[in-house]
């Protein structure tokens, strides 16, 4: 008896297959799982700038969503978007985000910044808030000019500590143990890519060497003008090195002005008294001006621990400095340590930096 073979047409096997997969439960099991992928949301915005400058077909505009929800790291990107030769201002733009990677909880901000020949022209100095805490989904920029370096175009060498925070760099001069503000102009990119780059952890100083000028410019907020450093060139940078002062202020029985909260640089209002504190020896009595109002406590200090108790002060209400003195005093209501460096202290609630004071002899 012979036995035949049964050949099927090819047409009638992909259908077979087809209904095979359809049937699979491996299969449906699977599609069930996955579901329908979440929408992109959008941020909608225009970018200007107030000179009259023209860009090139070669300008880059680039445009980032970021968390800057922690002052205490650096922040998350959450988008980016890089638009090539983006004609003139006002310059639309339409960033994409993934809504599942927003938390209503938390701060978003936008950033932006034009480059043109591969050099820097203008940037948004300012914070830029979307999405949460009632921001909404669009923004109008207007971003500042990016100044080029005036008279000696590789400025002085110095050498010094720099560290950089949620948009804020601040550089330390070992000559003069005197912090300044960077400004972001010049050859900054490069070394805030190069401190990026490094490893070190957000806002721990690192040594570097470099080309630059202290030159006098916008304040961040406020109508007023700041000395900053203006980076030309960026000729070193090294982890191990650090400026060494031969000589260190006293914890107690010291004028310690404030200078940074925060992060952020401490500035005294026309008029008021600057923000300071002195740890009197004599029964550990602590006292100065937090602000706006003068205040009074204890202090405890062992080795390199410090605290401070009963700590209250006068009842005035100042026009300005009441930011400062909230923050100042709970400042104190959390140190646990200090470290003393020159003639500059920081005030530490375990490895979290609260303050920076400068000793100040009268």
């Amino acid at each position: 008896m012979k036995t035949r073979t049964c050949i099927l047409p090819p047409l009638l096997l992909l259908i077979l297959a087809a209904c095979n997969q359809k049937d699979s439960p491996a299969l449906n099991s699977v599609n069930e799982e996955s579901g329908p992928a979440e929408a992109m949301a959008q941020i909608t915005g225009t970018v200007a700038y107030r000179e009259r400058i023209a860009l090139s077909p070669g300008a880059v505009l680039e445009i980032s969503l970021e968390d800057v929800s922690r002052a205490d790291v650096k922040a998350t990107l959450i988008a980016r978007q890089k638009i090539t030769s983006p004609g003139q201002v006002p310059i639309r733009f339409e960033l994409e985000y993934e809504p599942g990677e927003i938390d209503e909880r938390m701060s978003y901000s936008i950033r932006a910044r034009i480059s043109d020949g591969g050099r820097l022209m203008f940037i948004n100095d300012t914070h830029t808030p979307v999405l949460t805490r009632g921001a909404g989904n669009h923004v109008d920029m207007t971003l500042v000019r990016v100044k080029e370096p005036e008279n000696d175009p590789v400025g002085i060498e110095l050498e010094g500590m720099f560290s950089y925070l949620a948009d804020a760099a601040v550089f330390r001069d070992c000559r003069t143990g005197k912090t300044f503000p960077v400004s972001m102009e010049g050859s900054y990119m490069e070394l805030e890519n190069a401190y990026l780059n490094s490893g070190i952890d957000p806002g721990h100083e690192i040594f570097i060497e470099l080309n630059g000028r202290f030159l006098e410019r916008p304040a961040m907020e406020g109508n007023h003008n700041k000395v900053k450093l203006i980076v030309d060139k960026l000729n070193n940078m090294e982890h191990e090195k650090t400026c060494a002062p031969t000589v260190h202020a006293e914890l107690a029985d010291t004028y310690w002005k404030v200078i940074e909260i925060g992060g952020g640089t401490v500035v005294t209002p026309e008029g008021m008294k600057e923000a300071h504190i002195i740890l009197a020896s004599a029964e550990s009595r602590a006292h100065g001006n937090a602000g706006c109002n003068n205040f009074f406590g204890q202090f405890q200090s062992e080795g390199d621990t410090l605290s401070f108790s009963a700590v209250g002060s006068t009842m005035m209400l100042c026009p300005q400095g009441m930011d400062t003195e909230r923050a100042f005093l709970e400042a104190l209501g959390s140190t646990t340590r200090y470290t003393i460096s020159g003639l500059f202290m920081e005030l530490y609630a375990g490895d979290k930096l609260l303050a920076r004071l400068e000793a100040v002899y009268l």
